[in-house]
């Protein structure tokens, strides 16, 4: 019977040591605890097998050959795929050099095994423990942003209310003004006027969209049409896709579901952003994002694809871990999917992608029909 971690949960180990015995040895006590395990024997393999692997954790030797350890880590850290994945660092030096490398934690040899479990787990608890308190950050700054948001809306609708009123009273008013002199003056009034209350009905719906993201306190579960926050997530996108692409929707007959609209709007919201943010802007009529919502046995699917620059298929498995992004460093927290996939769960429901390189992505989300 396999022994298990302290925690009991296998982890995706990748082993980088040139001494061949020692890789064993290692390799086989982290595999006696639970642990799956990829090997690699220099620097260069390492970087490809932590593409393709996606581990947990790297344990990684400084002195090998080709690629060493100081190397890898300067590649990894400028990989935005591989940049949040923790090292512990194993070496027999003790120069200032080595033990300045940039690492989670360093470990000298000879190694006592237990001593290396111990690290794999306190680096990953630590990684752990920085995305709780990041996403609580993150709800508490999104909490912060709803109340200032509810605020302003407020503030908005009551002058936008006035104007509503006073443009509708001047149409009113125009009949009674109008004569065979100025008919076609009028007119052109009218039109300026109509327009005005367009534009003031597109506000009044962007307001109404910020406030359905606005009840931070409002976490409970109630009948949602589905096509409700999906509108509201189209208005606050709108601004990002009209520089890249064309919007298309297609939803069907009111779909109900249990959740929260706020928390659902702001999934929505997150998937339209990333899908604008794939595309580049200036060529708005050869690209096109797509939301379309229908149902399959039970479940309320929304679909928002893109034909943006798409997801190396190596990656696809990582999109929804915290900290991960695609995107370059700096740009982008790499918690909105991870925080969409929690809040989707949560209703009970999945959330899924595919991509192809050159030709978009297409995020699927799957929730369970409100029952009768």
């Amino acid at each position: 019977m396999e022994k298990l971690n302290p925690s009991g949960v296998s982890r995706r180990i990748l082993l980088v040591e040139d001494d061949v015995d020692l890789c064993e040895a290692l390799g086989e006590t982290l595999e006696d605890h639970g642990h799956t395990v990829v090997y690699a024997t220099d620097g260069e393999v390492a970087l490809r097998q932590a593409r393709e692997f996606r581990p947990d954790v790297v344990v990684l030797d400084l002195m090998m050959p080709r690629v060493d350890g100081w190397q890898f880590r300067v590649a990894q850290r400028s990989d935005p795929a591989l940049a949040a994945t923790p090292i512990v660092v194993i070496s027999a030096s003790n120069s200032p050099t080595a033990l300045a490398v940039d690492a989670d934690m360093y470990l000298r040899k000879p190694l006592d095994p237990e001593a290396l479990l111990e690290a794999i787990e306190g680096v990953i608890n630590i990684q752990e423990r920085r995305f709780d308190s990041a996403k609580r950050a993150q709800t508490e700054r999104l909490a912060a942003l709803g109340t200032l948001a509810a605020g302003l809306a407020h503030e908005i609708n009551n002058p936008l209310t006035y104007l509503l009123l006073e443009l509708q009273q001047a149409t009113r008013l125009l009949p009674a003004v109008t004569t065979d002199n100025n008919r076609a003056l009028v007119a052109q009034i009218d039109k300026l006027i109509h327009d005005s209350l367009d534009g003031a009905e597109r506000i009044r719906g962007i307001t109404t969209a910020i406030r359905a993201f606005s009840r931070p306190d409002d976490i409970r579960l109630k009948p949602v049409d589905i096509r409700a926050p999906l509108d509201a997530a189209v208005k606050l996108a709108t601004n990002e896709i009209r520089r890249r692409a064309r919007l298309a929707t297609n939803y069907a007959d009111p779909l109900v579901v249990m959740a929260n609209e706020g928390q659902l709007g702001q999934v929505f919201l997150n998937l339209l952003t990333n899908a604008a943010h794939a595309i580049p802007e200036g060529n708005v009529d050869a690209h096109e994002i797509r939301v379309q919502s229908s149902i399959e046995n039970d479940k309320v699917i929304v679909e928002v694809s893109d034909t943006g620059s798409g997801i190396p298929s190596h990656l696809l498995g990582r999109v929804f871990e915290p900290f991960f992004s695609t995107k370059p460093v700096g740009q982008g927290t790499g918690l909105g999917l991870s925080i969409s996939h929690s809040i989707v769960a949560g209703f009970g429901g999945s959330i899924a992608v595919t991509s192809e390189m050159g030709r978009g992505s297409t995020f699927r989300v799957l929730l369970p029909m409100r029952g009768e």
